[in-house]
């Protein structure tokens, strides 16, 4: 009674510090971005030889926000701010084509220090008011955000001197997603041989195993961002696919999995899966399918095995394809994305 009870008014009256490190290439925006959050207003700054150290508090939470100047000559010195860092910020400038490549070789040699194992990294693409600024989606290519694994990252597109999603309730929203882990349950489903356990394992220890034919389930806890996927690989084999229904309930992600080389067979792939949408267990799931083995000289592209699997016939149902690879990961990351994006509107 006593220590729930006490958890309880920590939560409401005991607040959090956080420290936080903000770094990128000199000119990203990095103080504007810091003054912005702690004052509302932009400030003219001028690069910043050493550090700017501000307390920005938000909710419960008082952020220590450390605002380290980068220009080329003090990156090195970087690392004397490393310890104890629970968030990594990193500020890139969308426009500066020319330096994403310095960015992002900077970002990844930051995060393969020890130090910064287990503090979580929001990227902020800075400078979108600009008519050339690179997209969200082009900068996690750009910084090769999906290569990395057991980290937990936000890429957010900003504009630092109006202050677009940076202040209220958009800075909320990507702290939140940050240190505020969800928990889902996934089931992931198709033929035999579709490549479901290559797909967990490859997810879950982004490497390759040898696998059998499934016989029951595997189940894992796959970590990805903020979110806490247990994910439950059930056997595909025709005589097992009767037991699918045993876990259906509570499931908020449908993954079906289906070789897009396997022709002789995408009808009964195509079966398996409408006879899954009409149960009322999963009226509410969310559908992700991999057009796995896209390896494969004969695979269907996505838009064929689409039609094969008559998924524009879904109705009231929010589905997305994607083309994949299991053994090298092409796709997988792309997937979950999808899957982590959509399942956090619906909640």
């Amino acid at each position: 009674m006593g220590m729930a009870f006490s958890r309880v008014f920590e939560r409401l009256f005991g607040k959090k510090e956080m420290r936080i490190l903000m770094v990128g290439l000199d000119a990203a925006g990095k103080t504007t971005i810091l003054y912005k959050l702690k004052l509302g207003e932009v400030v003219t700054t001028i690069p910043t030889i050493g550090f700017n150290v501000e307390t920005v508090e938000y909710k419960n939470i008082s952020f220590t926000v450390w605002d380290v100047g980068g220009q080329d000559k003090i990156r090195p010195l970087w690392r004397h701010y490393y310890q104890n860092t629970q968030g990594l910020i990193f500020v890139v400038d969308s426009n500066d084509r020319d330096r994403v490549d310095a960015a992002r070789d900077e970002l990844h040699r930051m995060l393969n220090e020890d130090e910064l194992r287990d503090s979580v990294l929001l990227v902020f693409a800075n400078k979108q008011d600009l008519p050339n600024a690179m997209s969200a989606a082009e900068m996690t290519d750009k910084l090769g955000l999906h290569g990395l694994r057991h980290r937990q990252w936000f890429i957010q597109a900003c504009c630092a001197t109006t202050g677009d999603v940076i202040m209220g309730m958009a800075f909320s929203r990507v702290f939140e997603r940050l240190f505020g882990k969800k928990e889902m349950r996934i089931l992931m489903v198709g033929l035999d041989a579709a490549g479901k356990t290559t797909i967990l394992y490859k997810l879950k220890l982004g490497e390759v195993v040898t696998t059998i034919p499934t016989i029951g389930f595997n189940v894992e806890t796959v970590e990805y961002k903020n979110i806490s996927f247990t994910v439950w690989d059930v056997g595909g084999q025709d005589k097992i696919r009767p037991l699918w229904r045993h876990y259906y309930q509570n499931t908020q992600g449908l993954i079906f999995v289906v070789d897009s080389n396997d022709r002789d067979r995408v009808d009964a792939a195509r079966d398996e899966l409408h006879r899954m949408l009409n149960e009322d267990e999963l009226r509410d799931s969310v559908l992700l399918v991999f057009a796995n083995k896209q390896d494969l000289p004969n695979a269907m592209s996505a838009a064929e095995m689409t039609d094969k699997l008559g998924l524009h016939g879904l109705r009231h149902r929010q589905w997305f394809i994607q083309a994949c690879c299991a053994t090298t990961g092409d796709g997988l990351y792309e997937g979950l994305d999808w899957l982590s994006a959509t399942l956090q509107k619906k909640q």
